[in-house]
């Protein structure tokens, strides 16, 4: 049976299909209106052993569940990764869903990972929309803040966002409009703070289906429900890092080195790339360990990195990455957390 890889440049209203056999010789470009007939249809009259490989999007995990009955194989890689296809001048559907099937021909890709357990996709649905709802909310008292201040009203606390303190700083705006637009801010924050409630309710029903979730929760200095949360929902499976520098760069804590002949082109920095809000786990469980009054291996080890480097920033983020390593250890181990256990992840 012949191999046939297929290219797909996802849209909204179209989907660009173009197949490729081994030797690189297209045999088909196809526009597809997007719609789930349509795709099946598509791939039912492929014959051959079909391999796809799609860029990682709001379209992509519908598309990846569509036509995965008709594929030996799906790939979904991030943009970022396929810069022949991103920076290239001359940019279209056609080319690049072309370059996606050559690009897979060659086995020149970095896939993504996605769950197949739908359980555990539908939980990281849950935790997003949790974490979009507290964007929302930061962001709402933000905009609060500024509005006040083109009143000449200055707060530097969180005051204002009690029920006092919202009347307090309302009384103080003079102008009867600028008064009613910021009652109205008010209004739309306190629903957002009521639904974002009730989404962090049902983030942690869900989250009692997954063991690791409560493994977390017992012991770990500075784990919360919702950190727990968070971090299994976007990690997902410990198993997908084969050590644990690798989650440490997906979390954002790995280190970026570019040179050439041997020589630095750059100072070494954080790399950017990866998962932002896994560093924020790690951070929140750094602050809320250090704060603790308890002892823990934490801030042990924040003290002996500190004392050994002389650099704050330095031993926090050796601690962020002790964290990610214990959660990592826990989980393929099945193990609770005991304090003298983590000094040696």
């Amino acid at each position: 049976m012949a191999k046939l890889y297929v290219g797909l440049d996802l849209g909204s209203r179209h989907i660009e299909q173009v197949v490729m056999r081994l030797n690189g010789k297209v045999v088909q470009r196809k526009p597809i209106a997007t719609s789930e007939i349509n795709l099946r249809q598509a791939f039912a009259d492929l014959k051959g052993e079909v391999h796809v490989h799609m860029e990682a999007g709001e379209l992509a995990p519908w598309v990846r569940e569509v036509i995965k009955s008709y594929s030996k194989s799906i790939t979904i890689s991030h943009a970022r990764d396929n810069a022949w296809i991103a920076k290239d001048p001359n940019k279209r559907d056609r080319i690049d869903a072309f370059k996606l099937a050559d690009l897979l021909r060659m086995n020149r890709v970095t896939p993504v990972y996605y769950a197949e357990d739908p359980a555990r996709r539908d939980f990281k649905l849950l935790v997003q929309h949790y974490d979009d709802l507290t964007a929302q909310e930061v962001a709402l008292k933000a905009m609060i803040k500024s509005r006040l201040r083109t009143q000449g009203i200055i707060v530097h606390t969180a005051a204002p966002f009690t029920e006092q303190g919202c009347k307090e700083v309302l009384a103080r705006v003079s102008s009867v409009a600028i008064r009613n637009a910021t009652r109205q801010l008010y209004k739309v924050l306190a629903h957002t703070l009521e639904v974002r409630e009730q989404a962090n309710k049902a983030m942690v029903k869900a989250g009692r289906r997954f063991p690791e979730i409560k493994l977390f929760q017992e012991g770990v200095p500075g784990i919360g429900p919702i950190s727990a949360c968070r971090f299994s929902a976007y990690v997902q499976t410990p198993h997908r890092f084969s050590n644990k520098r690798k989650l440490w760069r997906y979390c954002r804590l790995g280190i970026s080195y570019r040179s050439s002949d041997g020589k630095l082109l750059a100072h070494p920095k954080l790399d950017r790339a990866g998962c932002g809000v896994l560093k924020d786990v790690a951070r929140t469980a750094f602050r809320a360990a250090m704060s603790s009054k308890d002892d823990n291996q934490f801030k042990r080890a924040y003290e002996q990195a500190l004392a050994r480097t002389h650099d704050k920033t330095h031993a926090r983020l050796t601690v962020m990455r002790k964290i990610v390593s214990v959660l990592r250890a826990m989980w393929l181990t099945n193990s609770p957390y005991q304090d003298k256990w983590a000094s040696g992840v």
